[in-house]
């Protein structure tokens, strides 16, 4: 065996016996999530426990992942929503994404809401 046929037997060697161990590794891999996809769903009450509930939105996701949404949405379980909620204007108003229909948009103290307007009433 000439030395170029000893080089190409040995180079193709190299590229085929990390096949299966790294098939084996995935295999791990995909069983570790697995698991902790089942932990996760364990981890929550039956989805009649969370009905006409308020939860927060790492549960809202799990809930979803866990029974889908539209068993999610049929129990009428909603996310809490993220808000900005101080007071601005000197205690006179609130930071709201819109305002009610007795409040008006008060500009000249809304920079203190960031990307919500300063809610004040009438």
């Amino acid at each position: 065996m000439n030395k170029m046929a000893f080089l190409s037997l040995v180079y193709t060697m190299l590229l085929i016996i990390p096949g299966p161990i790294l098939g084996k590794a995935l295999t791990k891999k995909n069983v570790r999530k697995e698991r902790q996809a089942e932990a996760a769903a364990r981890a929550l009450l039956p989805l009649a426990s969370y009905a006409g509930m308020t939860v927060s939105a790492p549960v809202f996701l799990t809930l979803v992942a866990t029974y889908g949404i539209y068993a999610v949405i049929s129990y009428a379980i909603r996310s809490r929503r993220d808000r900005d909620s101080h007071s601005c204007a000197n205690n006179r108003g609130w930071c709201r994404r819109r305002c009610q229909s007795h409040e008006v948009v008060d500009w000249y103290h809304s920079d203190i809401c960031g990307s919500y307007n300063c809610c004040r009433p009438y």
